[in-house]
């Protein structure tokens, strides 16, 4: 399983549960939230006490995703 796959499905389950801390930031780690925190800087730092180097997810709790879509123009010859 590619890194995180677990972490974001783990989110997706227990977001109608977090949805009464919308806006602060989960800590999820494998199939745990390790905590929710006001700030991302202080998930983050959590998230690196609490799991090192292991791969963990630092989620914003929102109850709708912005989807955001970049393209680039191919036609452009480089101007070089």
């Amino acid at each position: 399983m590619s890194s995180l796959v677990k972490e974001t499905e783990t989110y997706k389950k227990l977001l109608p549960s977090l949805l009464a801390e919308q806006g602060k930031f989960a800590v999820i780690h494998e199939e745990k939230l390790i905590g929710i925190y006001e700030s991302y800087e202080d998930a983050l730092k959590l998230g690196y006490q609490e799991c090192g180097i292991s791969p963990f997810l630092v989620k914003r709790i929102l109850a709708e995703e912005s989807i955001s879509y970049f393209s680039r123009d191919f036609d452009h010859s480089c101007h070089v």
